[in-house]
C-alpha cells in the first residue's frame, strides 16, 4: 500500500518538475500556442456553422423565389425595418394574400370533413 502510494508520488514530482523545465525552456511561446489554439477552435465553430447556414439558405432560396413569384400580382412585400420603426402596422401588409387566402380555405375545408365525419358517426 505504502509502495504504491510512494509511487505515485515519486511518479507526480517527476511529471511536475518535467512540467516546469518545459516552462522554462518554452517560456511565453507556451501561452501563444494555447491562445493559437483556442483561436484555431473559434475558427472551426464558425466555419462549421457557415457551412451549414449556406446549406440551409440553398434549400429555402428555391421556395422562397417560388412564394414570391406566386405572390407577385398581389400585395405581398416585405417593409424595411426603418419603415417597420416608423409604422409598425405595416407588419401586416407583409402577410401573403393569395397564401393566407389558399390556407384559410384549406383550413375550412379540413374542418367541414371532420364535423362531416362527426355527423356520420
Amino acid at each position: 500500500m505504502f509502495e504504491q502510494l510512494k509511487h505515485k508520488i515519486v511518479n507526480a514530482g517527476w511529471k511536475g518538475i518535467a512540467l516546469v523545465i518545459t516552462l522554462f525552456i518554452a517560456g511565453p511561446e507556451i501561452m501563444i500556442g494555447m491562445e493559437l489554439m483556442a483561436t484555431i477552435e473559434v475558427i472551426g465553430a464558425s466555419t462549421f456553422i457557415l457551412a451549414y447556414w449556406s446549406g440551409v439558405k440553398l434549400l429555402v432560396n428555391k421556395p422562397y423565389s417560388m412564394v414570391v413569384k406566386f405572390e407577385r400580382y398581389s400585395n405581398f412585400f416585405i417593409p424595411t425595418l426603418t419603415s417597420i420603426k416608423i409604422m409598425p402596422q405595416l407588419i401586416l401588409h407583409a402577410i401573403p394574400e393569395r397564401i393566407a387566402m389558399l390556407s384559410y380555405l384549406f383550413i375550412l375545408m379540413v374542418f367541414g370533413c371532420y364535423f362531416f365525419m362527426l355527423e356520420l358517426g
